[in-house]
């Protein structure tokens, strides 16, 4: 009986282990899912919305084919319909029915024609777009995007987007019951030896005589030679049993080790778990292979899930202000190193582009000039973009000095369309123990305010117009109340009294006049809302500085910067210096008795001509 259990046993356990294998071999279904595009588009763009990307659960691995180079970058829906506006582009859907990628064609919008002409018709480099990958003819990535993003596939802009697009999706093929399966299996499989093992003991305790010799009768007694003969056939019984056993046991045991073969393959499988990899050119990449074709598996995955679809986003995301302040610094300190201004056109604009260019000027007629106070490469302490849905969008920011002897910088960028990158219009140092009111978190964003909003306790134009009237006449202004002048310290280095001082220097000559006054800014202010309902306020004052001979046959002979910038010696007619302040103030809300205060300035001569 112990050798019919001990059947079963084997019988049971070879099922169990043979179903635990099968799971994780031939019945093991298919890890992925995918959808593939049916063909080649002629659209240079291709467009995989939210509902696309996001048609299966899981992270999303897109491999892309062309003849040329093939380029995808995801970021927030509404950037990217706002980037292609204008354009025409292949939008791909998930059939139902076939599983398989369908192309509908979005024609160009009339409306959005100003965008296309705006920027560059190449994707590539966009401040919109939280992550971007290039290859060469062929790219493989693995995303793992929420709802509310989606993602832009094209070559260069000009030629046709790639022509073979794959998008696949995980299956959780796990196998919960394999594992268990062959642990019972191997139980039930030494269950079964320990049986036959114990069948074949009582089997050889058997083989001894089952019953006494009668009592009282004589026994036979035999000789020598029989009883050689009896023992002679029992341990040729004897050995028989034991080549039984040697026979058996390896059998089995052989059957349970090629059973149990597959149970290490199987506990050696290992689904890969995305991770982020930075932004690479397959083509510089060390560790691509030469087809191009290497799987990363990034898992770019934003630090917050999408907001609600009445919700208004801010501009830009920390991450996309890291990247954008990490461009714009490459800009300048190319052109701070060919002192070139057209190389700053890239990424600078209004009162700091005007600024930069006018110093390359005089730095090259006077070389111990000193630059502007160039973006820090620092950590950003303050990140507030403007909430918005339409442009221009503004983001300003303030960026720590390593060099801690060094003010940190105010620097307020914006971006006109969404095809133009972000520029900076302001850059502001800090006054010394500046104290920031609250602002909102990055991922919440400010609103911009008017130029005449109420909510405040003074306008941005008033106080634009106060602080203008404070500098020209100081404490003899009727704004000087108004505004809060301790610890000032560009009023006084430029204010009232360095005025008066510099004309009466210049007057007491008896040959020639000066004459400050205010000129019309080339940029408009930009106010923020912060948490306290007041406003960061960064605005553009501008300065003329006009010295005429007062005798006939006078000259002026300009000096320093200006005589660098004019390139006059000496002039009979007179000469006319521009002096540009960029302005950060804080704004107190409405009912609060605090007043505007100025955080910080930027100031430096940006014309000097001869007068006609």
């Amino acid at each position: 009986m112990r050798f019919v259990f001990a059947i079963i046993a084997f019988v049971v356990a070879t099922a169990l282990i043979g179903v635990g294998v099968a799971q994780r071999t031939f019945l093991l279904p298919p890890g992925s899912v995918s959808a593939a595009s049916a063909g080649a588009t002629d659209e240079p763009y291709v467009l995989l919305d939210s509902d696309t990307l996001r048609a299966n659960p899981g992270s999303q691995t897109v491999s892309l084919s062309g003849d040329s180079s093939v380029f995808i970058a995801y970021g927030r829906d509404a950037d990217v319909e706002a980037w292609l506006n204008g354009s025409s582009y292949a939008q791909l859907e998930v059939d139902a029915d076939s599983g398989e990628l369908t192309e509908a064609i979005v024609a160009a919008d009339p409306a959005g024609a100003e965008n296309v002409a705006s920027g560059s018709a190449d994707p590539a480099g966009s401040d919109l777009w939280l992550e971007q990958y290039t290859g060469d003819k062929s790219l493989t990535r693995t995303i793992n995007v929420p709802a509310g993003y989606s993602a832009i596939i094209a070559s260069n802009g000009t030629d046709a987007a790639p022509s073979d697009i794959t998008v696949s999706w995980p299956i959780d093929n796990s196998t919960p019951w394999a594992v268990p399966l062959l642990l019972a299996g191997a139980f039930v499989l030494l269950i079964g030896l320990a049986l036959l093992l114990w069948g074949l003991w009582h089997m050889r305790r058997q083989q001894g005589p089952r019953r006494k010799p009668p009592t009282g009768t004589p026994r036979r007694r035999f000789s020598p030679a029989r009883t050689n003969a009896i023992e002679s056939g029992m341990s040729k019984r004897r050995k028989a049993i034991t080549r039984s056993m040697t026979a058996v046991v390896p059998v089995l045991l052989i059957a349970a080790l090629g059973a149990g073969t597959p149970l290490t393959a199987s506990a050696s499988t290992v689904t890969p778990t995305p991770r982020p990899t930075p932004t690479v050119d397959s083509d510089t990449d060390p560790t691509s292979e030469p087809s191009n074709m290497q799987t990363e598996t990034p898992t770019p995955t934003p630090t917050s899930t999408a907001p609600a679809a009445e919700a208004v986003l801010p501009a830009v995301t920390e991450q996309q202000v890291k990247t954008i302040i990490e461009r714009v610094i490459a800009v300048e300190s190319a052109a701070n190193a060919a002192f070139d201004g057209t190389a700053l056109d890239a990424r600078f604009t209004g009162p700091a582009l005007e600024l930069r260019k006018a110093s390359y000027a005089i730095h090259a007629a006077l070389p111990e000039y000193v630059l502007p106070t160039a973006i820090p490469s620092g950590a950003a302490s303050v990140v507030l973009p403007q909430a918005t849905t339409v442009w221009p969008k503004t983001v300003f920011t303030i960026v720590e000095n390593e060099d801690k002897t060094v003010a940190p910088l105010a620097v307020t960028l914006v971006q006109e369309s969404a095809r133009a990158n972000y520029k900076v219009e302001y850059a502001i140092s800090l006054e010394p123990d500046t104290t920031l009111p609250p602002v909102s978190a990055a991922s919440v964003g400010a609103s911009r305010l008017a130029p005449d909003s109420k909510l405040l306790s003074m306008t941005p134009d008033a106080v634009e117009e106060a602080y203008a009237d404070i500098l020209a006449q100081g404490s003899a202004s009727p704004s000087y109340d108004l505004i809060d002048t301790e610890g000032d310290t560009l009023l006084t280095s430029v204010g009232s009294d360095y005025k008066a001082a510099k004309k009466a220097k210049i007057e007491e000559t008896g040959t020639a006049t000066i004459e400050f006054s205010k000129v019309p800014a080339i940029s408009d202010g930009i106010a923020l809302a912060t948490n306290d309902s007041g406003a960061i306020l960064s605005f553009n004052l501008r300065e003329s500085e006009v010295v005429k001979p007062t005798q006939t046959g006078a000259t002026i002979t300009p000096e320093g910067a200006v005589k660098a910038l004019s390139g006059l010696d000496a002039t009979g007619k007179g000469v006319e210096s521009t002096y540009d302040y960029q302005l950060l103030f804080y704004i107190p809300s409405a009912g609060e008795t605090g007043k505007p205060t100025l955080l910080g300035f930027t100031q430096g001569l940006v014309q000097a001509k001869e007068l006609p």
